[in-house]
């Protein structure tokens, strides 16, 4: 049973008028995407801009996303809410980064050179490593309110101001759920996933089950495009300030790494893993906190979201492992288990950076224990809670997960 806060029913309430004034209809849908549109291209300077055909196509594929969310059974308030944030901030991203190219046509040429990508099953570590990783000298990582706000080096005052603005952002997330703390701790000014950068994902349905959504995402849309950007995005922060090796992360990369070595063809990969019985029920949990805060009271059906969840992970993983043995160049793989980088750390770490030819020195080791307690890794000794869940109440066997990944990753990912 996932803890929302009263905070989250009065919201809904007061929400849900515009929610059904605004969604009733796909013209209405429509209509208010035409509006974001247009309020995004006065906010970012665009009015007069020609966008690419590839980019007149992204937008559209927004308005497709802001209709799956409209057509979504049960969805709150707080949940279209939500879905507009999510259609807004990603027109803006794009508008903004066409501008920058614009007026610095310079920004085209940053090289983008041999970036890191963190991937693996959910709730495997992902996050521990990408903030390990992005903490040497030589690396960095996006931090979460540079995506929201995507642009060149601000003043100190600007920085402040858009800080404050993606914090204020988290903490409307925690008002409505208890849970998400101990789920995923994060702030403002610490690296996150690259989600935020990216168009679409198998992982938006982890927010709110988007009718449709995910056979359009598999079938019918270029994955490739999202990493361009990504890409796009990297050099806008890149620009003018100094260039070190980049590290991205996000467990949904598992559907895309032929799109990332397509892409970045110099990327290195470094693969989590993890029991996949304790990835399910870890990131079922997750899913269940993300649709109660989304969705009507009683609409979370826990067992459907095991079911497919379950399905999704499996042919995911699978997915990336046939992608990998059809790349070769085994070097660029590295596989990290999830109990040696947790509790080993001292030895672990060490090794990952020798693969990934980063330096390690007393200033590295110095802040491996900061990155250990910031990702909750730490002896919880910033107060942040275990993340607690089990398999049970998700309709889920052990054994009927062993068989959904199979013998051979399940060998992999043990220990």
């Amino acid at each position: 049973m996932q803890r929302t806060t009263p905070m989250l029913g009065v919201l809904n309430v007061l929400m849900e008028g515009q929610r059904r004034s605004e969604s009733g209809s796909a013209r209405k849908v429509d209509a208010l995407f035409d509006k974001m549109h247009a309020k995004s291209r006065k906010d970012t300077g665009t009015a007069g801009l020609t966008l690419s055909d590839e980019d007149a196509d992204l937008l559209e594929s927004l308005r497709y996303l802001l209709h799956c969310w409209a057509e979504t059974p049960n969805l709150s308030g707080v949940g279209w809410r939500s879905a507009k944030d999510m259609v807004e901030a990603r027109i803006s991203n794009l508008l903004t980064v066409r501008r920058l190219q614009a007026e610095h046509p310079a920004i085209r040429s940053e090289p983008i050179e041999r970036p890191i990508f963190v991937l693996g099953l959910p709730r495997t570590a992902t996050t521990l490593a990408q903030h390990i990783i992005a903490g040497s000298d030589s690396a960095r990582a996006p931090f979460l309110w540079e995506m929201y706000y995507l642009g060149l080096e601000p003043s100190p005052e600007e920085r402040a101001r858009r800080i404050r603005a993606t914090q204020k952002r988290l903490d409307m997330t925690l008002l409505l759920s208890k849970s998400w703390t101990s789920i995923h701790p994060t702030n403002a000014e610490w690296p996150e996933e690259d989600y935020w950068l990216k168009f679409h994902a198998t992982f938006h349905t982890t927010v709110a089950p988007l009718p449709g959504y995910l056979d359009w995402y598999r079938n019918s849309y270029d994955r490739d495009t999202d990493f361009r950007f990504v890409r796009d995005a990297l050099q806008v922060l890149q620009h003018g300030r100094p260039r070190r090796r980049w590290v991205l992360k996000h467990p949904g990369n598992i559907f895309n790494l032929d799109s990332i070595l397509r892409v970045f063809p110099d990327a290195q990969i470094v693969l989590t893993h993890r029991d996949p019985n304790t990835v399910m029920s870890s990131l079922c949990s997750m899913v269940e906190s993300l649709y109660s805060i989304h969705l009507k009271r009683g609409a979370v059906d826990p067992k459907e979201i095991g079911r497919t969840w379950l399905r999704e992970l499996a042919a995911g993983m699978e997915q990336c492992r046939q992608v990998r043995a059809a790349a070769g160049q085994p070097g660029r793989f590295i596989d990290v288990k999830y109990h040696r980088l947790t509790g080993s750390p001292h030895s672990a770490v060490p090794e990952l950076f020798r693969q990934l030819d980063l330096p390690w020195g007393p200033d590295d080791e110095a802040r491996l224990e900061e990155q250990l307690t910031r990702t909750g890794q730490g002896g919880g000794r910033d107060g942040v809670r275990r993340h607690e869940h089990s398999l049970l109440g998700y309709g889920l066997d052990p054994s009927e997960v062993d068989d959904a990944f199979g013998s051979d990753y399940m060998r992999i990912a043990a220990g």
